[in-house]
């Protein structure tokens, strides 16, 4: 057999009970029983919308713990894919090296350009790895708040939140 759940109504203040008492305005008496059990139903249903709160910000909590760890995953394929492609560029370089130690070849203005790129890339993706480590992972270095998940998605490396990313240019 299922349970109710069975609520009591609240007993009236001495103030109200006083009155009822002396005859003097049971009108007001009713009134302020009416009130105190609306205050009542009020209070229970707080106290179940805070619950379901709980609930949500608990599975909130739990969804950017899911997101962060997955785009921390991300950020650290990305990290070996770095290191991988700048390893590659490095032997490229080496191999079309002359003896007397000049380069030959078209796609050396092309390797040239892209190295700066490739270390600046890494360079960040080990100093998010090197915050992951420290715990602040998904945190601004700057103001301490959450930096946005979908920020952090778009971005795997970013340490910053959107308005310090502005502020800073």
């Amino acid at each position: 057999m299922g349970s109710v759940n069975v609520t009591k109504t609240p007993q009236p203040t001495r103030r109200t009970a006083r009155a009822a008492r002396s005859g003097a305005n049971a009108e007001a008496y009713l009134r302020e029983a009416r009130r105190q059990s609306v205050l009542a139903h009020v209070g229970q249903a707080g106290a179940v919308m805070a619950t379901g709160a709980g609930r949500t910000a608990a599975s909130m909590q739990e969804r950017r713990r899911v997101g962060l760890a997955q785009t921390l995953r991300r950020l650290e394929r990305e990290h070996v894919a770095l290191l991988l492609a700048m390893c590659e560029l490095e032997a490229q370089q080496a191999r079309q090296a002359t003896p007397n130690g000049a380069s030959i070849g078209a796609s050396e203005s092309l390797r040239a350009a892209l190295a700066p790129m490739l270390r600046e890339d890494l360079r960040r993706a080990q100093y998010a790895l090197a915050r992951a480590a420290q715990g602040m992972y998904g945190v601004c270095e700057h103001c301490g708040s959450p930096i946005a998940l979908r920020r952090l998605q778009l971005q795997a490396s970013a340490t910053n939140c959107a308005s310090c990313a502005t502020r800073r240019g």
